[in-house]
């Protein structure tokens, strides 16, 4: 399936999920025994649902649903549906409280329906996990905790709000309404025992042995790893996956990396990991044997559907470097001839990463090279400050329109260069990004 094709039936499935309660709350309840109100009392909550359904279905790690839209859109879209279904259930709340009879004593939990204590609890647990959520970039939790606390409020709010509805005899009564929700809770159910189950045993089924611990660069390291009794699983160049490292596929911890390694031997796998945190620097303390466990590959920032480009321009921000050594090593085994530019921003020459590695496939391929440091030595000749306007005047190649460029590295450089790029007349369509710090 397509990228087009594949967007066209998440889009379907989308449609189906959001549609489906809102046709079903407008025309089949009968008119002359409610009021607008507590119509929209019914919409506003069965598509709130549907909304936390889809948001959930977002993060799911459906590799089809990722290669179309990418992690960064993927991610995004989560946080909006979660706002959105907050949004719709506050919206259900009031006019719960404004139609209802019984008024505020539905809030009385000494003396209330089922109903309304299981619908309570998954407003109250949607609520801190959007709060949390908000409040993560400015408070920089540890990422496994935080993990840990937003998937277990995000069961509380499945389960909360699937028992409201059950419980609520007047919807369940209704056949049509009856059998979304059925099939919507029959999917959350498959859904959550793929990710749960499925995905772990297959991971444990493909595992990776730890060959080597090198440390790089810039405080980095790189894992190089070999599939452990198969042949490997095939990824595209610029694709991601979980790693896991522990006696068990099933362990809760895990991280995304990058692939750095070339597409061309799914045999060997290896990843150029930056220390930013505890797990990270655990790595170092690596030992050969080890048995490594992947999720994956994800990931739509790659090269694929782009070989009628005349080449490709490679703009990295730190370790934003991994994804595009991954590409330009497939490029090198390929013996692509293309010419192809790599530009690289480091804040000091200390972090600049693999700079033998990028040497060998300068001899390779037809590749120019060019450094960004913002805080240079003294005797440092390259470019200097931030890659910015002035230096993409000077670098970018002749025909740079029909080039394709990729991004990745912090969120403010990545949003920062994609501006540029379109200032300078370069087609959306052919700006790839991919931001760290998404996850």
């Amino acid at each position: 399936m397509g990228p087009r094709a594949g967007l066209v039936a998440w889009l379907g499935l989308l449609a189906f999920v959001l549609i489906v309660p809102l046709v079903t709350a407008w025309t089949l309840v009968d008119p002359s025994d409610t009021t607008l109100a507590a119509e929209l009392a019914t919409a506003s909550g069965l598509l709130a649902l549907a909304v936390l359904f889809v948001a959930l279905l977002m993060p799911a790690r459906f590799r089809s649903l990722v290669s179309t839209l990418g992690i960064e859109k993927i991610l995004r879209s989560h946080r909006v549906l979660a706002l959105t279904a907050f949004g719709l259930v506050a919206l259900h709340v009031v006019l719960v409280l404004f139609t209802d009879p019984r008024g505020l004593s539905i809030l009385d939990f000494r003396d209330t329906t089922a109903a309304a204590w299981a619908g309570s609890v998954a407003t109250v647990a949607l609520a801190i996990a959007v709060g949390l959520g908000l409040r993560r970039r400015k408070r920089r939790p540890r990422y496994e905790g935080w993990r840990l606390q937003h998937i277990a409020l995000a069961a509380v709010v499945v389960v909360g709000a699937w028992l409201h509805i059950w419980w609520l005899d007047n919807l369940i009564g209704n056949p049509v309404i009856l059998l979304w929700f059925a099939l919507l809770a029959s999917a959350t159910l498959i859904i959550a025992s793929r990710r749960w189950i499925w995905l772990p045993w297959r991971a444990h089924r493909r595992s990776y042995l730890l060959e080597e611990v090198v440390p790089e660069a810039g405080d980095a390291v790189t894992l190089v790893m070999r599939a452990h009794g198969h042949e490997g699983r095939p990824f595209a160049a610029g694709q991601f996956a979980w790693l896991k490292i522990g006696s068990s596929s099933f362990v809760f911890e895990e991280h995304p990396f990058t692939i750095a390694s070339t597409a061309e031997q799914p045999h060997r796998k290896e990843f150029t990991i930056k220390a930013l945190g505890d797990f990270s620097e655990l790595l170092r303390g690596l030992r050969p044997g080890r048995r490594i466990f992947l999720d994956g590959p994800y990931g739509g920032f790659t090269m694929n559907g782009l070989e009628r480009s005349e080449g490709f321009v490679f703009i990295a921000g730190g370790v934003g470097l991994t994804p595009m050594l991954s590409m330009l090593r497939t490029l090198s085994d390929r013996r692509d001839r293309r010419h192809h530019h790599l530009m690289i921003g480091a804040r000091t020459v200390e972090e600049l990463m693999l700079r033998s590695e990028i040497d060998k496939l300068r001899a390779e391929l037809d590749l120019a090279v060019t450094e960004v440091i913002e805080a240079p030595p003294s005797e440092w000749l390259g470019e200097t400050g931030r890659i910015n306007t002035d230096l993409l005047e000077r670098c970018l190649p002749p025909h740079y329109r029909h080039h394709d460029y990729f991004l990745c590295g912090p969120p403010p450089m990545v949003a920062a260069v994609g501006a540029q790029l379109r200032e300078r007349g370069i087609p959306t369509r052919r700006i790839h990004t991919e931001q760290f710090e998404v996850v």
